[in-house]
């Protein structure tokens, strides 16, 4: 029998849960939030085991809010079970804060977003699972979230040819809303429209619904099966970008699915020319047109995404969907 306990145990132990017996003792934390507002950083802790009670902490330093932190009602805090982080635009400018976070945690799956309005934020939504289905369901209805987790924008943030981003939340008439993305190292806030092509131009989102107008009506359409793909060629110094989104589109609300799709066809390559002219007139860097060229262009990328000729293709076919769902 005492072996069967230990196991259990050690088995608790390597998949991350935390033993019953140790819950007295600790302050488990799912989602937390950091701020720097009037010189002063901010660290928000939601606790699971108590209800999910919040807790704001102030200090002068990063070290200083979490070394403060580090007990809770005289439980020790228990970042484990951490999910999710929400950052203050302002605290983002903090370049020590990436670095810091590595080294706090010794996991880096947790997922990441940010606000302007963390203090009204965080006193509405602090549970995990608040956010990770409002995520969800922006993705798939809306396409302006995508999953990016304190590992991806590690990378991105380490990588010179892209621009770090995170999703920008708000609240509004107490609910979460998007605003689109917040590109931290040029400090520029990218409107919902514009996500959506970003992500759809990194194939990280694949359907989403659009509300269009056309004579006067305002329609559902549903666009789904989309795929982009990139391609740059610079034979004979004749540099050509190719762009092509393929797809399908359907609506309930209509039969004549055409002015639909021409619609929309209209609507993405305007907003794929804006993003194309915002990564090369502020040097935003944010979709995978740098990469690409990259490959082929180490030593001269920006005149060549500047000067090269393009090519924006959209490919969508009309087909019912079946389901709205």
């Amino acid at each position: 029998m005492k072996k069967i306990i230990i196991i259990s145990i050690i088995l608790l132990l390597f998949l991350g849960h935390t033993p019953y017996y140790d819950l007295n003792e600790l302050a488990v934390v799912d989602t937390i939030g950091i701020s720097f507002n009037n010189n002063k950083y901010n660290l928000y802790l939601n606790i699971v085991n108590e209800d999910n009670k919040t807790y704001k902490i102030t200090g002068d330093s990063l070290g200083e809010v979490f070394l403060k932190g580090e007990s809770i009602n005289n439980k020790r805090t228990y970042y484990k079970h951490l999910s999710v982080i929400i950052f203050d635009t302002n605290v983002l400018k903090d370049n020590k804060l990436f670095t810091f976070l590595k080294d706090e945690f010794t996991t880096i799956d947790y997922l990441t977003l940010s606000t302007n309005n963390l203090d009204n934020l965080f006193t509405k939504y602090h549970k995990s699972n608040d956010y990770k289905s409002f995520i969800t369901k922006e993705r798939d209805l809306e396409g302006t979230i995508v999953n990016i987790t304190f590992k991806d924008l590690l990378s991105t943030s380490l990588d010179n040819n892209k621009s770090s981003s995170l999703p920008l939340i708000d609240i509004n008439n107490d609910k979460l809303i998007s605003k689109g993305s917040y590109i931290i190292d040029k400090n520029y806030i990218l409107n919902k429209d514009l996500t959506k092509a970003y992500y759809l131009l990194n194939n990280k989102v694949s359907s989403y619904n659009e509300k269009i107008k056309i004579d006067d009506n305002y329609l559902e359409a549903s666009l789904y099966d989309l795929k982009t793909t990139i391609k740059y060629n610079n034979n004979n110094n004749n540099n050509k970008l190719e762009i092509k989104v393929t797809g399908k589109v359907d609506s309930p609300d209509t039969l004549n699915l055409s002015k639909v799709k021409n619609k929309i066809k209209k609507k993405l390559l305007t907003d794929i020319k804006d993003i194309i002219n915002l990564e090369i007139k502020d040097d935003i860097k944010i979709t995978n047109i740098s990469n690409t060229i990259y490959l082929k262009e180490r030593d001269n990328l920006n005149n060549s995404y500047k000067n090269s000729k393009k090519e924006i293709i959209i490919d969508l076919k009309t087909e019912r969907r079946n389901n709205y769902d």
